[in-house]
């Protein structure tokens, strides 16, 4: 986080770390942003990635450096950069250009498999607070004590996050292991949700190598029999 370390490569699974100075490419300006321009930076990078945001949110795992985000958070409201948007009875904050995105058309068929380190998901009270999505990667806890699955998956769809999906790509035999699919309880045109996920299920198999899909468990257990027939046709 501090820009004294960088990772160059991967070995297998595993980082491998190196001093930045003989990482970064020669040419690059090193020269360290002054405190203002360094928030400003933050909070732009954030509310494009992620729509709105609060002083606490942009600081998230930057110890110490709410206090001056929100101060240059006032100072872009003022200038106009910012505007205030409400959302779930909290007071947001957003880029006034990013509105213009409310003018296009959502679409609702388009569903997405989401990493757990997804920018989406990976402030839980955040998603909780906007979404009622709440949000644990089980795979921390023992197994006695998980709910969904050791890496259970969230599902974008219609504008929300209906579902939970812990799946394994078992490499050896080419097939995609869905232990556990759980849908949200606000989820209730299970077909058309079934047909979007199968469309994506396709392209997910193909990223992971995969070539043949087996499904183990659905909660509820009648999206089971709904889902495979859909895939079947």
């Amino acid at each position: 986080m501090q820009g004294e370390l960088m990772s160059p490569y991967r070995l297998n699974f595993h980082k491998v770390y190196d001093l930045t100075e003989r990482v970064l490419p020669t040419g690059v300006d090193t020269t360290p942003p002054d405190p203002q321009e360094h928030a400003r930076f933050l909070i732009t990078r954030y509310l494009r990635a992620n729509g709105l945001g609060l002083p606490s949110e942009i600081a998230y795992l930057r110890r110490g450096s709410k206090p001056f985000i929100s101060r240059v958070v006032d100072e872009m409201v003022s200038s106009g950069e910012l505007t205030q948007i409400h959302a779930a009875g909290t007071s947001y904050y957003a880029l006034v250009t990013s509105l213009e995105m409310l003018n296009k058309p959502l679409s609702r068929n388009k569903l997405k498999i989401l990493s757990p380190f997804d920018n989406l998901v990976i402030q839980r009270k955040r998603i909780q607070a906007l979404f009622d999505f709440d949000y644990l990667l089980e795979c921390y806890y023992p197994a006695t004590k998980r709910q969904y699955g050791y890496f259970s998956l969230p599902v974008l769809w219609d504008g929300k996050l209906v579902a939970r999906m812990d799946c394994k790509a078992d490499r050896k035999t080419l097939v995609l292991q869905i232990h556990h699919l759980a849908l949200e309880p606000g989820l209730k045109k299970t077909d058309a949700f079934a047909r979007s996920l199968s469309i994506e299920l396709a392209s997910f198999m193909k990223f992971n190598g995969c070539e043949h899909l087996h499904v183990h468990r659905c909660s509820p257990a009648s999206f089971k029999s709904v889902l495979q027939r859909i895939i079947n046709n």
